[in-house]
């Protein structure tokens, strides 16, 4: 974990023609709806537009006659629709990025009923995952986890105050699962099984947790890549209203750029910087591929594990269908856990509860396969070992989960053990030292740089895991100076039709 690179980055100054030719036709490509096309039938894309700070990106985008969207604090850059001639004149100005605010959508069948289950007193996926013989319904507590996705609905499993609502930035401005993928991710984070408790009892990893749902896609399961980078600049804005110290994204976006050139990256890589441990999915393409957030070397990726073939997790094998790839200086996922057939909880007469009855595991179930579940109960773990160790850095966090797994057939990434990353010995290669996205994200966060004021004593003590500290060194502002846009060239081919094609969220993506 102590690896460090960096990729080629773009030219500052100015570019050349054909270049900024392709890049505007990459765009064009990128939006999933058709383009907007003003009084004089020239096209208007959707881009993300970044700045020095908020004002400087309002203004250019001003100044060639464009409409903001949205704020994009996070990454100070604003969302944004321009016509084709004044992205040239933004390309051509050394103190800007414009890239794609790339549309995703929700078209594909990843809920199912697959194969048969013994009858047991928990789910096979709890046992996989070794809790260990302290977990109990309050495992967890004390411990905030922010769900940015399709909304949760309210359960007997999620009861009291361990549901917060945070903003709905679909549209819909009511916070409901209307697709029904957000409350299945909520039961495997948090869900505590009041709903079952006479039977096999259904629950996610860190029952006594509380999950801040964050919406971001509404009926159709559609959002944009813009939508989530301003979901989780409000996680870290409120990450201490909430005692939020996890942040799961189960998705997968095709951005298909080296994550140091990725908007997306340095809004996740903000998060972990701000002490929120980030878990994202590897995606569900299989070998040789890892959608993003998940190809960032920050933060923690998963894959998923087939655990249903037997009782024994000795027989557990990693799934076909888990993302996994090797990049310059790490590879991916990070972890792995079950993502084949889990049970959780069913948002009632929602898309996905519709369009696949036979998932339905009794009134208040459901069952579903993917990388997306496998992150889920993997932002449980992490929720476990902060509440045991309120003082871990995401580093920590990220170390103990791969420190604490086993080895599983298939698999470079260890599965996830939950006593065993409670349990792990803490060593300073926990440290992760990668170059940052955007050359440091000191220019993000509500303009505010990274100074030691984030990491005040009473937020990260000396007193960690127990009596020792986990790592020798803390985020100090020298950390977040490397990776700066050098004099190397940004080629044409990063900027390609076939890189820059519809992304959209399907099977892929929301599994």
């Amino acid at each position: 974990m102590n690896s460090s690179f960096a990729f080629a980055a773009p030219v500052r100054g100015t570019r050349a023609n054909w270049l900024v030719a392709c890049i505007v036709a990459a765009l064009a490509l990128a939006s999933g709806a058709p383009a907007i096309t003003s009084a004089a039938a020239t096209p208007v894309r959707s881009v993300i537009v970044e700045a020095a700070n908020i004002g400087a990106a309002q203004a250019a985008v001003a100044r060639v006659g464009g409409h903001v969207d949205d704020a994009l604090e996070v990454v100070n850059a604003v969302a944004a629709h321009i016509d084709e001639a004044g992205i040239r004149q933004l390309m051509d100005d050394a103190s800007l990025r414009v890239t794609p605010d790339i549309a995703l959508h929700a078209t594909g069948n990843v809920f199912n009923s697959v194969g048969t289950k013994a009858v047991m007193t928990v789910d096979s996926q709890m046992s996989a995952l070794n809790v260990g013989a302290n977990w109990s319904l309050n495992t967890g507590q004390g411990v905030g986890v922010a769900l940015i996705d399709t909304g949760v609905n309210p359960t007997a499993d999620l009861r009291g105050d361990r549901l917060v609502r945070g903003p709905d930035l679909s549209g819909e401005r009511d916070g409901v699962d209307r697709f029904g993928h957000g409350t299945f991710m909520a039961g495997l984070i948090a869900g505590d099984g009041t709903a079952s408790a006479n039977g096999t009892r259904h629950t996610g990893v860190a029952p006594g947790a509380t999950v801040v749902s964050v919406k971001v896609a509404g009926k159709d399961g559609s959002t944009s890549l813009s939508k989530l980078i301003m979901g989780i600049g409000w996680v870290i804005t409120h990450e201490d209203d909430y005692d939020i110290g996890v942040l799961n994204l189960s998705f997968g976006a095709d951005v298909n750029l080296p994550y140091l050139f990725n908007p997306l990256s340095a809004a996740v890589e903000a998060a972990w910087a701000s002490g929120v441990t980030v878990v994202t999915s590897s995606g569900n393409e299989g070998a040789g591929t890892v959608t993003s957030p998940g190809d960032d070397p920050w933060v923690v990726t998963v894959g998923s594990t087939d655990s249903t073939s037997a009782t024994s997790t000795a027989n557990d094998t990693l799934a076909s269908f888990s993302g996994r790839e090797r990049f310059a200086g790490y590879s991916k996922p990070d972890v792995v856990a079950p993502g084949v057939s889990t049970v959780s909880l069913r948002a009632a007469n929602s898309t996905v509860d519709l369009a696949n009855p036979s998932a339905r595991v009794g009134d208040t179930y459901f069952r579903g396969s993917g990388t997306s579940m496998s992150t889920a109960l993997v932002s449980g773990a992490a929720a476990v070992v902060l509440a045991d160790h309120p003082s871990a850095t995401p580093d920590d966090v990220k170390g103990a989960l791969i420190d604490g797994g086993i080895s599983i057939k298939g698999s470079t990434a260890p599965a996830v053990s939950v006593s065993g990353a409670d349990s792990a010995t803490p060593r300073a290669d926990w440290w992760q030292r990668f170059p940052i996205a955007f050359g440091g994200l000191g220019r993000g966060f509500v303009g505010m740089p990274w100074t030691a004021s984030r990491w005040t004593a009473s937020r990260w003590t000396a007193s960690r895991w127990t009596a020792s500290r986990w790592t020798a060194s803390r985020w100090t502002a020298s950390r977040w100076t490397d990776g700066d846009w050098s004099d190397a060239a940004w080629t044409a081919s990063r900027w390609t039709a076939s890189r820059w094609t519809d992304a959209s969220w399907n099977a892929s993506d929301w599994g």
